[in-house]
């Protein structure tokens, strides 16, 4: 099968200049279902991807959480930095905090390229782009075991030539710019 009949149609999408405070705020809600929150340009390009961990690394510093571990920082004291730190940089541009280095895998591709990309990279997701690098779908870890939990309650999956978006499709779409 190949990624475009598999992938999830809806990643999560912002600008690069949405402040960063909105992802947290995202993030927090519970009906949030990406861990991945993919930054486009006005076209739909590609630029980089923020996760839930570079926003923990952010405003909870190394240095913070091991002084509080360490005892060396009362629980008083290393939540006056965190909220000082939060303070200071929840109007920060998430291009300042995307990773750029995520692969990417083309919808044309196998979805065995993806399960490769993902257990190589230890990741729990891809971007799929087109040939202008635009974002069109997203490859995740669940998508290839509901997959494999398909092909298992109808084994001749693998020979359907039509899309199998049905199969696969996640409700509703994530796109916030400010």
């Amino acid at each position: 099968m190949r990624i475009e009949q598999i992938m999830r149609h809806d990643p999560t999408r912002v600008g690069p200049d949405e402040p960063i405070s909105r992802l947290i705020e995202w993030y927090a809600n519970p009906g949030s279902r990406s861990r991945y929150t993919y930054v486009v340009d006005e076209r739909g390009v590609l630029l980089g991807v923020v996760t839930m961990m570079e926003i923990l690394g952010l405003f909870l510093e190394p240095e913070v959480v091991d002084s509080h571990e360490s005892g060396t920082v009362s629980d008083d004291e290393a939540i006056r930095r965190i909220s000082r730190t939060l303070k200071d940089r929840k109007d920060q541009p998430v291009s300042s905090l995307m990773r750029r280095d995520l692969p990417t895998v083309a919808p044309g591709g196998l979805f065995l390229d993806a399960r490769l990309l993902l257990r190589e990279r230890k990741i729990t997701a891809l971007p799929v782009v087109d040939a202008d690098g635009v974002l069109v779908g997203e490859v995740t870890r669940r998508v290839l075991v509901k997959l494999l939990d398909s092909m298992l309650r109808d084994p001749d999956l693998h020979n359907l030539k039509k899309d199998c978006k049905r199969l696969f499709e996640s409700a509703g779409s994530e796109f916030f710019v400010g």
